[in-house]
């Protein structure tokens, strides 16, 4: 069960397992929890509620759960999506509307595209964004539990899918043809604004972020991809690839999240020095065809399908777990979740298809 520093040049190899933690075993560290935030009351920022206590009692509660675990996952604070409007939090930078849904989930109201068309949007300070409120409670957690804790990033788009909410997808896709220069001017505002807000979000985690879609890479962080399962591998390298490459550049060593099918994207994502993770769902790519592709030069964090078609998920944890065990060669960097119940299932598996002592 191998842990890999994502600043590091070049991954392991195997497969490296973040074993989570029962609700029993998280529930029964929330006391603990609470004991390790011994300054949460006067770190209490402006605008906090009860609802900021509870999630990171909770967060503490599941670091504390996995740290009794032999997995190799990242023992690291997740920021609730709540306190930023998810990943849509951050357009209201660019004039967007960002509502609250009833589910908790946000919903973006595009922004006018003759304001985009003349290069007139109206911009709101990033501190005054929905999405700073990441940064706040960052700065309030590290405060609370006296800088004993570390992050993970929010949940944050990269620019093509930013750029997505802001247009809305139609218009963004026909864009890519009809006028490529005024999103090339989009794309270059949104890529500053997120290189900005990812050095205040490190800095208020002390200098340390983790992936918020990574299981075991260490160090990086990670943006969402989406939008290359929609495009050619001749849009992706000409709208996101570079905007991705200039984030790594001024930011450091980064992850990609995308759902979808991404295997035409890998080449071209392979040329960015900066990447070292590519994180996403097996069912609805061929994760031969990815590993074939990556040849041991990125980790390929995987997860079994879900929210699709029955045709792309899995009966059950036996079936992901033997098509990952047979699929990934021994000289390919793969991580993945087991539950704390399915260890012994995982075990007996690994030995039986990679062999005794195999991880």
């Amino acid at each position: 069960m191998k842990r890999w520093n994502g600043l590091r040049s070049a991954p392991p190899v195997g497969i490296s397992i973040d074993i989570i933690p029962s609700q029993e075993r998280i529930l029964a560290c929330k006391g603990r929890a609470a004991e390790l935030l011994e300054d949460e009351i006067s770190a209490r920022p402006p605008g906090w509620t009860p609802k900021w206590c509870e999630a990171l009692i909770s967060e503490v509660a599941a670091v504390l759960a996995r740290g009794e675990l032999p997995g190799a996952g990242i023992s690291a604070v997740e920021v609730p999506r709540f306190v930023h409007g998810q990943s849509q939090g951050i357009c209201d930078v660019f004039g967007a509307s960002v509502e609250a849904q009833p589910d908790g989930n946000f919903y973006v109201h595009p922004v006018d595209p003759g304001e985009v068309a003349s290069r007139r949007l109206v911009r709101t300070p990033v501190t005054r964004s929905r999405y700073w409120g990441a940064v706040e409670w960052i700065r309030y957690a590290r405060r609370a539990a006296r800088g004993r804790v570390e992050f993970r990033n929010p949940v944050m788009t990269g620019p093509f899918d930013t750029a997505n909410y802001l247009l809305g997808t139609t218009r963004l896709l026909e864009w890519t043809y009809s006028e490529p220069e005024i999103l090339h001017w989009l794309l270059d505002e949104v890529t500053r604004t997120i290189i900005g807000m990812l050095g205040a979000l490190r800095e208020a985690a002390g200098g340390t972020l983790h992936g918020e879609d990574l299981f075991c890479v260490r160090n990086i962080y990670c943006l969402c991809s989406e939008c290359r399962s929609l495009v050619s591998a001749e849009i992706f390298a000409e709208y996101e690839a570079p905007y991705l490459r200039r984030i790594g550049d001024a930011v450091g060593p980064y992850a990609i999240h995308s759902c979808g099918s991404w295997e035409r994207t890998v080449r071209c994502s392979l040329l960015d020095s900066n990447l070292r993770a590519m994180n996403g769902q097996v069912r609805e790519n061929d994760l031969h065809e990815l590993c074939r592709h990556v040849g041991g030069r990125l980790v390929l964090s995987i997860g079994p399908s879900r929210d699709v078609h029955e045709r792309y998920t899995w009966p059950d944890t036996k079936s992901f777990l033997e098509y990952v065990l047979q699929t990934v060669p021994p000289d390919q960097a793969v991580e993945i979740q087991v539950a704390e119940t399915d260890v012994p299932l995982y075990e007996e598996l690994c030995g039986r298809i990679r062999g005794k002592g195999a991880r």
